[in-house]
């Protein structure tokens, strides 16, 4: 990329480049980077309010359930790092956005009973599960792009991940509301959103690949995907 850089100058405007040669590809990357970031939000932002406004719980015990669930992604955040080396990042992606759907509802359901030990767990359940995915994104994302266009399009796709993600909570809230403050609407929000990471992680696995099979043979580096 140097050598032809000083032959050729640099690649004029690379972010609209980027978007006009890889949009498609952004669109995934957003979609398997939104259970980390508008996950988080579900199980932070909006289950304070939520436990707090809608059934009464007191603040200090949700407080004290997102710090505990916090501490409970740390951990995770290590061991899916460590484990996504072996198996592939983006299988660990995928495998994180199937865990955070199946246990989306019960997370709530834990959290609904009132009751501090089941807040916490329910709470941690959830963190715990939208935390797989979080770990590995940034391998994920990064392998999709051409080097070419790679650090605007990776910048991008985190971006707009999270410029999407601000709106869960509101979003969450809206659901709620028209739920008469029963959790399945923001449940089942949270299932949407680790749905998008599942896809959005099994197709970037096709995308790395392609990149992979791509590259010259001198020029591969031997990573598991």
């Amino acid at each position: 990329m140097l050598a032809d850089a000083e032959k050729n100058g640099p690649k004029p405007a690379p972010l609209i480049e980027a978007f006009r040669r890889t949009w498609g590809r952004m669109i995934i990357g957003i979609g398997a980077a939104l259970l980390g970031v508008g996950g988080f939000f579900l199980m932070t932002t909006f289950i304070i309010s939520y436990g707090t406004d809608e059934l009464g719980i007191d603040k200090s015990v949700m407080l004290n359930a997102t710090v505990i669930g916090s501490v409970v992604e740390i951990v995770v955040l290590v061991v899916a790092g460590r484990i996504a080396d072996r198996i592939g990042a983006w299988t660990v992606c995928a495998i994180g956005g199937l865990v955070t759907m199946a246990v989306a509802f019960p997370a709530f359901w834990l959290v609904d009973t009132g009751k501090p030990a089941l807040v916490y767990l329910g709470v941690g359940l959830g963190i715990c599960a939208l935390s797989i995915p979080y770990a590995p994104i940034g391998a994920v994302v990064s392998g999709m792009f051409p080097e070419a266009f790679r650090y605007s399009a990776v910048a991008m796709s985190y971006n707009l991940a999270g410029v999407v993600a601000g709106f869960v909570p509101l979003l969450a809230t809206s659901l709620t509301g028209a739920a008469n403050g029963a959790s399945w609407g923001a449940a089942l929000l949270l299932m949407v959103i680790a749905a998008c990471t599942a896809a959005g992680s099994f197709a970037s696995g096709s995308l790395m690949r392609r990149e992979r099979a791509a590259r010259p043979a001198g020029d591969r580096v031997e990573v598991a995907v």
